[in-house]
C-alpha cells in the first residue's frame, strides 16, 4: 500500500527528473533569448495568471535584484489600464503551461501593438502563445507531480528554475558582482558586510568624548562619564591624538597618585600606562571609510573593543566599538 511517505518522495523525484529533461534541451537559442532581454528597455514585464503569476513574481523579483530591473503585470489588471507602463522595446516574459490561456494571449496581443518582443515560457510548442512570441523556452511536457496528475507542481518548479536560470545567465553575462548585488540588499547580511563602513556606525561629534592634554583631571572625569563610552580620546593642541584613557586606566591612576585631582590630562594619560618601563602603546586608528567588517577583524585579532576614527591629519573624529559591529549583525 502507497503511503504518504511514498508520495511525497515520488513527488520529488518526478520534479528532480523533470528539471534534469530542462537542463538536458537548453541550447544555443537560450543565449538570443539573453540578448533579447538585455537589449530591452528596462523594466522586463513578467506576467502569469494563477499558480504560474505567483512564480512570475518571483521571477521578477529575482531578475531586479540580480541587475535585471523587472516587474510582475497582471495579465487582467494588465487590460484595466497597467499596460499604461509599457513603452516600445520593453520585452514581456510570459508564462503559461498550456500556452493557450485566453487573459495571457490577449495581454501577449495587447503588448506586441504597445511594446517590444515576448517571450513565452510554456509546455506547448504548438500553443497560440508559442506563434505568438519572438522566443519560446519549453518546458518538458511531463506530467504533473502528484496522485492525481491536477494542481500545479511540476509545471511550476519548471517555470521557477527557467526564471532562475534566466537570472543567473544575465548575471553572468552582464559581470554582475557581490558589490552590485549588496547595492541592492543594504540591509541583507551581505549588503551589510559589503557596504557599512566605519563612518555608518561611529560615535562622533557631540557623542565623541574628547579631551584636550592640558584639561584638568576633574573634566577629565566628567568627560568620560557624561559621554558613557569607557573612555577618553586625549589630545594635543593641534587636535591630534596623544591617545585613550579607559575606566581601567583610571584605577591605575588611582593607584599611583596620591591625589590624582591636581593633575592635567597629559600626565593622567603618562601615569596610567600599564608600566613606566614599556614603550607607548599606539592608539589603534582607522579611516572613517574603512570597511566596518574589517574593523571587526581588526578587532578581534588584536583583542581590543574599540577604535579610534580619525582624519587625514590624525585627529579623532570617532570612536567605533566591538559591540557597535556586533549590534550591527557583522558578529
Amino acid at each position: 500500500m502507497t503511503s504518504p511517505l511514498d508520495i511525497a518522495r515520488q513527488v520529488i523525484a518526478d520534479e528532480a527528473d523533470a528539471l534534469r529533461q530542462m537542463a538536458a534541451r537548453l541550447n544555443s537559442d537560450f543565449d538570443r533569448v539573453l540578448d533579447t532581454i538585455r537589449a530591452a528597455r528596462p523594466p522586463i514585464v513578467v506576467s502569469g495568471l494563477g499558480k504560474s503569476g505567483h512564480i512570475a513574481q518571483k521571477i521578477a523579483a529575482s531578475l531586479t535584484s540580480t541587475g535585471t530591473p523587472a516587474v510582475f503585470m497582471h495579465p487582467v489588471e494588465a487590460l484595466h489600464g497597467d499596460l499604461g507602463i509599457v513603452t516600445e522595446r520593453q520585452c514581456l516574459i510570459a508564462l503559461s503551461r498550456s500556452g493557450n490561456t485566453e487573459e495571457m494571449l490577449r495581454l501577449v496581443a495587447h503588448f506586441r501593438r504597445l511594446g517590444g518582443p515576448v517571450i513565452g515560457i510554456t509546455q506547448n510548442p504548438a500553443s497560440r502563445l508559442a506563434e505568438l512570441c519572438r522566443h519560446v523556452i519549453q518546458l518538458p511536457e511531463v506530467s504533473e507531480a502528484g496522485p492525481l496528475n491536477l494542481a500545479p507542481t511540476t509545471s511550476c518548479v519548471l517555470m521557477l528554475a527557467a526564471g532562475d536560470a534566466l537570472a543567473m545567465a544575465l548575471l553572468h553575462k552582464s559581470g554582475f558582482q557581490a558589490e552590485d548585488f549588496a547595492q541592492y540588499h543594504p540591509e541583507g547580511a551581505l549588503g551589510r558586510r559589503l557596504l557599512l563602513r566605519a563612518e555608518d556606525l561611529m560615535h562622533a561629534g557631540e557623542a565623541l568624548p574628547v579631551v584636550p592634554a592640558d584639561a584638568a583631571f576633574h573634566d577629565l572625569l566628567v568627560e568620560m562619564t557624561r559621554k558613557q563610552l569607557g573612555l577618553a580620546l586625549i589630545v594635543e593642541s593641534d587636535g591630534r591624538m596623544l591617545g585613550t584613557l579607559t575606566d581601567g586606566d583610571l584605577r591605575r591612576i588611582f593607584e599611583r597618585v596620591g591625589d590624582p585631582h591636581g593633575i592635567d590630562a597629559r600626565t593622567a594619560y603618562t601615569k596610567s600606562r600599564r608600566s613606566a618601563a614599556d614603550p607607548r602603546v599606539p592608539t589603534s586608528t582607522i579611516k572613517p571609510t574603512h570597511p566596518a567588517v574589517e574593523c571587526l577583524r581588526i578587532m578581534q585579532t588584536g583583542q581590543i573593543t574599540s577604535l579610534v576614527v580619525t582624519d587625514d591629519a590624525g585627529r579623532p573624529i570617532g570612536l567605533l566599538r566591538l559591540m557597535d559591529l556586533l549590534g550591527a549583525g557583522l558578529g
